[in-house]
């Protein structure tokens, strides 16, 4: 069971209790696509409610969070929605954001998201994350 899933826990369980720094919409003047949603595209369905090619514009909320021990890039941070893995950062990207996420730790990134796609003229069925984030020159005041 992973941290993400036992915050989810009913309370029987050993729940953890995690705390998110939200920034201010006004601070987030960067628009970040997630990548590698193609595999997590049965939890996107399931976050927005959509059908197979019907257009989305559905508006949620996403947690950063780092994976230190990911087997491809110890810098990887992963993108999640309601508990749930829905994508990445790019490697640029998370380099990038990676001093900010470290910051705000045992806290995790909160940031505003737009889950997207389809419609008119769309190639692809898939859905993709779109992140609203400050700029990586943003500090963490405590």
């Amino acid at each position: 069971m992973g941290f993400l899933d036992r915050l989810r826990a009913s309370p029987s369980r050993d729940a953890v209790r995690a705390e998110a720094i939200l920034f201010d919409d006004d601070d987030c003047t960067e628009l970040v696509a997630a990548v590698g949603e193609s595999h997590y595209q049965d939890a996107l369905i399931a976050v927005c409610g959509s059908r197979r090619w019907e257009k989305v514009a559905f508006d949620c909320v996403a947690a950063l969070v780092p994976e230190p021990s990911n087997p491809y890039d110890s810098n990887a941070i992963s993108v999640q929605i309601n508990g749930q893995p829905v994508g990445y950062l790019s490697r640029s990207d998370a380099r990038a954001y990676r001093r900010l996420v470290d910051d705000a730790a045992p806290q995790f990134i909160a940031c505003q998201a737009r889950i997207a796609g389809r419609g008119e003229g769309s190639e692809t069925s898939n859905l993709g994350v779109f992140l609203k984030l400050p700029p990586t020159t943003e500090t963490i005041e405590r």
